[in-house]
């Protein structure tokens, strides 16, 4: 089944909707990185800042919605996001505190947000394919709250030609991540009884499973490729040891799935790995810092060099810090698959 952000339970519980953020990461210089940062009321704003934490600034300070799950285009001058902000096209159904989730788009500063779909049903975690030309996502079939039935889509950056790649009844295939030569997919599924992750031709073909975890610490998710293609980074809760309930930590393995190796080793969780442009780094999400596993909901930003070296922390308040993605600066295009 789906997690919001990660497969702590009661991070679920606080952020309620969807799975990870699907985040890009593609070859450049190191530019800003986005995140989110949950507000006092418990819903996130998009926010950006420098490499090593400083010039924190807020993009959707004038929204009261949940803005977030966001992830730079590949030139780093758009971002594509998820929100329940009310819109002309997305206006709150009769009997519903909010509207549904639908994919917006943005300047890099926060500037001219965009609605790109529209419908009755939630659209989330979205992110860029290499040439920037279109989008993948996934969508929640199952209207009936608390429960979900996710098929992941792709369509084309103005929102048009929508393909359900998965077409999975019963089925959740979220997190998807586009590889930087635009050749596969990975994503998140439970087909085989638990998540696990999985890469596909960019229509959908040719699905191929690169982790094997079995349950009941069978969880591997949030896959992110590394900017040259070569690796993947994700997040596992596979050591989680008989006293501890939940615990998970980030890996890298070859986009083949071969040669899977731990990289952080902490008591608490770090999870939802995100590659820096030129490749050098990983910035991640920790609840190291919390004095027991959700301390007030208190995760942080960390980063660390790509062999799990070198840890630095860039986020320092009492809120919840998630969800980095790295803007790549002196934008590369690669070319997407078909």
């Amino acid at each position: 089944m789906s997690r919001p952000l990660c497969v702590l339970a009661g991070v679920c519980a606080v952020l309620a909707v969807g799975a990870s953020p699907a985040l890009g990461a593609f070859p450049g210089d190191n530019g800003r990185i986005l995140f989110d940062k949950f507000r006092v009321d418990g819903e996130p704003d998009i926010w950006t800042m420098r490499p090593n934490g400083s010039d924190q600034v807020n993009l959707t300070a004038d929204s009261e919605a949940f803005d977030g799950r966001a992830s730079w285009r590949p030139d780093g001058r758009k971002i594509v996001f998820m929100s329940n902000r009310e819109t002309p096209g997305n206006p709150t159904p009769a009997g519903s505190p909010a509207p549904d989730f639908e994919i917006f788009v943005m300047n890099a500063d926060g500037s001219k947000p965009t609605q790109i779909t529209s419908n009755e049903l939630d659209d989330e975690a979205p992110a860029w394919s290499p040439s920037g030309m279109e989008i993948v996502f996934q969508r929640d079939f199952d209207i009936i709250p608390g429960e979900v039935d996710y098929d992941l889509f792709k369509m084309r950056a103005d929102g048009t030609r929508e393909r359900n790649l998965t077409r999975s009844e019963g089925v959740q295939e979220v997190d998807a991540d586009w590889s930087p030569d635009g050749g596969r997919i990975a994503f998140v599924s439970d087909r085989d009884g638990d998540d696990e992750i999985y890469t596909m031709r960019p229509n959908g073909s040719r699905p191929r499973q690169l982790t094997f975890n079995e349950a009941p610490a069978g969880f591997d998710g949030d896959p992110n490729w590394s900017p040259d293609g070569r690796k993947i980074a994700f997040t596992s809760e596979r050591d989680l040891t008989p006293e501890t309930e939940f615990q998970v930590e980030i890996y890298t393995m070859r986009a083949d799935g071969s040669r899977q190796t731990r990289l952080t080793f902490d008591d608490l969780s770090d999870f939802l790995p995100a590659w820096s442009p030129d490749g050098r780094k990983i910035a991640f999400t920790s609840f190291r810092d919390a004095t027991h596993e959700v301390d007030e909901d208190n995760a942080e930003i960390y980063t660390m060099r790509a062999d799990g070296s070198h840890l630095r922390r860039l986020t320092d308040d009492p809120v919840f810090d998630a969800a980095p993605d790295w803007q790549p600066l002196k934008g590369h295009h690669g070319h997407d698959g078909h």
